[in-house]
């Protein structure tokens, strides 16, 4: 005899339910979100491609690789709790924030380019 516990949740009860017709659903399961996600990466990937000189193969296999693997990880960030926009501030945030400087006693790095030689001329004694 099989149980199934249902969540309380009702956001939690939408993630759970695959994509399909009863009997014909996709081999994966992935929240309604992901899909968004990986649409909106996928063509952000390809307006890349297409303003720098690369090419872009058909299929295109390795693009849809990469927005699978960026979906991925940013799913695993984003969920019900905290929508793509608050992970999208929070990162705009971070990197504008100030930062403590670093004290100033790091080794000094000189090159070459920065030293000038002279000749130096030696008289010699007696001369």
């Amino acid at each position: 005899m099989r149980a199934l516990i249902r969540p309380d949740d009702e956001v939690y009860r939408v993630d759970a339910v695959w994509l399909g017709p009863r009997g014909f659903t996709l081999p994966w399961s992935a929240r309604y979100s992901a899909y968004g996600i990986w649409l909106m990466l996928f063509v952000s990937v390809l307006l890349v491609e297409a303003a720098l000189p690369m090419r872009v193969n058909v299929p295109p296999v390795w693009e849809i690789v990469l927005t699978i693997l960026a979906t991925y990880a940013l799913t695993g960030v984003i969920d019900h709790d905290r929508p793509p926009i608050t992970v999208w501030e929070l990162l705009r945030v971070e990197l504008g924030a100030p930062r403590r400087r670093k004290r100033a006693d790091r080794p000094v790095r000189l090159s070459a380019t920065s030293i000038r030689v002279r000749e130096l001329h030696v008289q010699q004694e007696g001369a």
